[in-house]
């Protein structure tokens, strides 16, 4: 698709919004910068809805995003424009897991909103997060285990394509790779838990030898491509497409590791290397020449940047512990 980048035509000043997974890392950055430009947001939320600095211009919605007849209402009684769907259960570790659970919330919950969005009197555009993780999937002669939530994603981008291909919805896919930021509060995650390690002094463990490398964006670089796809969603280029939100940068894991010690003012803890053998991904590099092309989009912030704020971020969480 050789196509100039397409300019923004829609601002989000009073634009009736749908953010599902709302108080989820990601989902809590972009419902806060919505609301900061002036969006009428309206989040769909699992539990509390504190913290939003936001709040009085965001209306929360309490439910299931696999009841239909729930958010068929939200999408009709709002008059919703555009759905941002990033609800998920994301976890591929631990004995426990359910599938059923992930796939009950992660690919009903993707056919749900879709359904409700092509049910409406006008059609509703829907912006789909997925996950890098979906590529060994797509690739089978990686030999990668298949874990529940790679799967559910997986069939989350089928899905997606299905509605635009066979119900004419306009339907985007966003597909994300290692997003970090201040507000991540799963720790089994790379770069939240090193630092909540390093913060309370103490040794971080690497149980992998250290260097798989990874594509990590900062949470305010993949909010501007939601934004970028949002802005556009109403043109040919964008509806239908598949973006990858990626920085074109790839760091082993011992080097942001070592930059984390760095920024936390810990030179003394070396990363103790385990060199044990594990199921790691091996990620391809991914250079956004699309994305720049078709949304104008490219990560501004670079990873000693992102890792400072970041750093920075939890620094004044833990004080106010």
């Amino acid at each position: 698709m050789n196509r100039s980048t397409a300019p923004a035509n829609r601002d989000w000043a009073s634009r009736r919004v749908l953010v599902t997974g709302a108080n989820g890392f990601v989902g809590r950055w972009l419902v806060e910068t919505l609301a900061a430009r002036g969006a009428k947001v309206h989040a769909l939320i699992r539990g509390s809805a504190e913290n939003f600095s936001h709040a009085g211009k965001i209306n929360y919605v309490h439910g299931s995003v696999t009841d239909l007849n729930f958010i068929s209402q939200i999408v009709n009684d709002a008059n919703v424009e555009i759905v941002f769907h990033l609800a998920a259960i994301n976890t591929n570790t631990g004995d426990r897991i359910s599938p059923y659970d992930i796939f009950e919330i992660n690919t009903r919950g993707t056919y749900t909103i879709l359904e409700a969005c092509r049910k409406a009197p006008k059609p509703v555009p829907a912006v789909i997060a997925s996950s890098k993780e979906v590529e060994d999937c797509f690739c089978p002669a990686s030999g990668r285990k298949h874990h529940p939530y790679m799967v559910s994603k997986a069939a989350t981008e089928l899905i997606a394509r299905t509605y635009f291909d066979a119900a004419n919805l306009p339907v985007t896919l966003v597909r994300l790779d290692n997003v970090y930021g201040g507000g991540d509060f799963n720790w089994n995650r790379l770069i939240p838990g090193m630092i909540r390690t390093v913060l309370r002094g103490e040794r971080p463990v690497i149980r992998s030898n250290g260097l798989f490398e990874r594509d990590y964006v900062y949470v305010e670089d993949a909010v501007a491509a939601f934004l970028a796809i949002g802005e556009r969603i109403e043109q040919p280029g964008v509806q239908g497409q598949l973006f990858r939100v990626a920085t074109g940068v790839k760091t082993s894991v011992l080097s942001v590791v070592q930059q984390i010690i760095q920024l936390a003012g810990q030179p003394d803890l070396t990363p103790q290397v385990l060199n044990e053998k594990t199921e790691a991904r091996v990620d391809a590099a991914y250079a956004p020449e699309l994305e720049k092309r078709i949304l104008g989009w490219l990560s501004r912030i670079s990873l000693a940047e992102g890792l400072a704020r970041t750093c920075r971020w939890y620094q004044n969480y833990f004080q106010k512990e």
